[in-house]
């Protein structure tokens, strides 16, 4: 949860929240309005009255930065970090920000005092946002505008402890940020279980309760969390329990300086969101630790092992590029081949110009890679502050290139220094990553799991979104529309916002006349005849950002059959006819890996690699590389 953590890490909103220009001015203006002060009319312009009120506010809030009368971009920055510390830590500073945001009439001096704080809309109803947005300062009162002053409140880090004590000891506080008598008792009934001294200063205790919970209850509260979840029978209905575990995991994310939210609306589904693209349930869960999986009584060392990967990051970040791999095999042989060896290595790949994780495989299983940004490097800091993550060389080398420069003495500067400076502010190194390897999984009908580069998946889609594509189906331009409305979702996820994946609207599919694509952690039906189409300008489009060295390594695991065919239903609706019918398509699908595999290594599910002899092509090479390319 936010608030003051152990980690003492600087808690700011996603960086598309930062205002900027005159809209910052603006936004700034407005903070100082609902505090109280007057800065004149909010007109973008910092001047000299906006100067002597910011002052007057800065002479009861200290911890706002000295300005000059005509501020840059760099200091309003400072101030609004300043600002989303403070709303986290300082009960005082939370309590006049609320209270001024709730009785503030103007709207436009509203939505900027909003902006000022990191307040976000969601646009979309139910669970189904994107990405946060800032409010226009506009004058219009809409439901953006609305939705911001929802939010406003739950970002506070009094609502994240209220939200924290109703799921660990029970009790019902509304998490609106405000120090009521209730919240107070409740922090004292928390006090008495845990063994904690509370004085009469509300700060201080404030402070000691969101310590402890910080310390010593997260496991404690992402079960919580996960078993709010889980047990809830009414996905759609609001529920107070729900809005809770939204809030907690809003400031887990935070913590981890990940740019995700999910809406605080207290409903996980919709009437359009399912359970399947749930925001809450598929992206914030995952990605803050929580897990919605009944918990099995198992010993913990096999729990852990199959568990996923580790320190919860997404599937969608394993590498499959043949040459990223290969740029760190080296690295990977010495893993593999030392028993002492580190279980995680963090370590810098020139090729793909940004981190990589390389975690160890069961005894001479290969390891897998994870691409390591700005976006998931918060995930893995419990590694790096506990030294479970070792730093490899290039790590380490690259780090102090940054934090030392040219100095010659660069080398001298030891593991744990870079580790420390690694860990103070660790977006300074992931912020230069050059493109996002992210993946995408295919289930067959034959069984088999096929992963592919997601940047593959998008280009494939690219070179079959036009009506003369499928001039042989039935309905070309449905078939097209759809095409195209997959292309824009898979190009949301490879930029990391979030989506929802479309519905094939056509014939009833199953597994016989469909494969199953995982785009991002959402699962889609798509017609095989379309998957066949888009699977064969896959590898006709693996340009990347270097031509020719995009190539995925893809892996083909064959699953054993359960024995029994799902039967086929009678295709249906405009776009039946002979248009992915049962038996002709489900072949072709399969076949597409066997047609396409001249640069790809094909695993079974042993582990053993096979190389197929291709009909009129050449014979496919072998990967070099103990890196398990999935």
């Amino acid at each position: 949860m936010s608030g003051t953590s152990a980690t003492n890490t600087p808690r700011t909103r996603p960086t598309q929240l930062m205002p900027e220009g005159e809209d910052a001015v603006k936004a700034l203006q407005s903070l100082l309005h609902i505090l109280g002060v007057n800065p004149g009319k909010v007109d973008g312009d910092f001047g000299t009255n906006s100067k002597t009120a910011y002052d007057e506010a800065r002479a009861k809030y200290s911890f706002l930065p000295d300005l000059t009368t005509r501020p840059d971009q760099s200091a309003l920055e400072q101030v609004f970090r300043a600002v989303d510390q403070n709303l986290q830590t300082n009960v005082s500073f939370q309590q006049d920000y609320l209270r001024g945001v709730a009785a503030e009439r103007n709207v436009v001096e509203l939505q900027g005092a909003l902006v000022a704080g990191g307040s976000w809309a969601n646009r979309h109803l139910g669970d189904r946002i994107s990405d946060a947005e800032s409010v226009d300062i506009d004058g219009d009162n809409g439901t953006l505008t609305q939705r911001a002053k929802r939010n406003a409140a739950t970002l506070t880090g009094v609502a994240t402890m209220q939200a924290s004590l109703n799921l660990l000891i029970g009790t019902e506080l509304k998490p609106n940020g405000l120090m009521t008598a209730e919240t107070q008792t409740a922090m004292q009934s928390y006090a008495e279980k845990n063994g904690l001294q509370l004085t009469g200063d509300v700060q201080q205790n404030f402070t000691l309760v969101v310590q402890h919970i910080d310390e010593k209850q997260g496991d404690a509260l992402r079960a919580r969390v996960g078993e709010v979840l889980r047990t809830d029978s009414d996905l759609r209905a609001p529920d107070a329990r729900t809005l809770d575990a939204q809030i907690v995991m809003n400031g887990f994310a935070l913590d981890k300086g990940l740019d995700i939210r999910t809406a605080p609306d207290s409903r996980q589904t919709d009437t359009r969101i399912t359970a399947e693209n749930s925001h809450t349930r598929t992206v914030i869960a995952p990605q803050t630790g929580v897990s919605l999986s009944t918990p099995q009584p198992a010993p913990v060392a096999e729990a852990e092992a199959e568990s996923g990967p580790p320190f919860g990051l997404n599937e969608m970040y394993r590498v499959t590029r043949r040459d990223v791999l290969e740029d760190v095999a080296s690295i990977a042989e010495r893993q593999r081949d030392s028993a002492e060896s580190p279980q995680h290595i963090l370590a810098y790949s020139e090729e793909s110009r940004g981190f990589l994780l390389i975690s160890k495989g069961e005894g001479q299983s290969p390891a897998t890679v994870y691409q390591i940004s700005d976006r998931n490097v918060g995930q893995i800091m419990s590694g790096i502050n506990d030294s479970s993550i070792a730093l490899d060389t290039s790590a380490r080398k690259y780090i102090a290139e940054k934090v030392h420069g040219d100095n010659p003495e660069t080398k001298a500067y030891g593991s744990e220094e870079l580790r420390t400076a690694f860990a103070q502010r660790p977006t300074r190194f992931t912020g230069d990553t050059r493109e996002m390897l992210l993946t995408t999984s295919v289930r067959m009908p034959d069984g088999s799991a096929v992963t592919y580069g997601l940047d593959n998946l998008h280009d494939g889609l690219d070179n079959m979104d036009s009506k003369r594509d499928w001039d042989h189906a039935p309905d070309p331009i449905a078939v097209r529309d759809y095409v195209l409305e997959l292309k824009a979702a898979v190009r949301e996820v490879r930029e990391e916002r979030p989506t929802t994946l479309p519905e094939w609207k056509g014939f009833a599919l199953n597994d016989q006349n469909s494969v199953e694509i995982n785009v991002g952690g959402q699962t889609t039906r798509v017609p095989a005849e379309i998957w066949k189409g888009v699977a064969e300008n896959m590898t006709q489009t693996q340009r990347g950002f270097s031509v020719g060295r995009n190539e995925s390594a893809i892996l083909r695991t064959a699953e054993a059959s359960n024995g029994s065919a799902s039967e086929g239903g009678k295709p249906g609706g405009d776009l039946s006819n002979s248009f992915g019918q049962v038996g002709t398509t489900a072949e072709a699908a399969s076949d597409i890996v066997t047609e396409n595999a001249a640069d790809v290594a094909v695993q079974s599910a042993d582990g053993a690699e096979s190389e197929p002899a291709l009909e009129g092509g050449p014979t496919p090479q072998r990967v070099q590389t103990p890196v398990r390319a999935v």
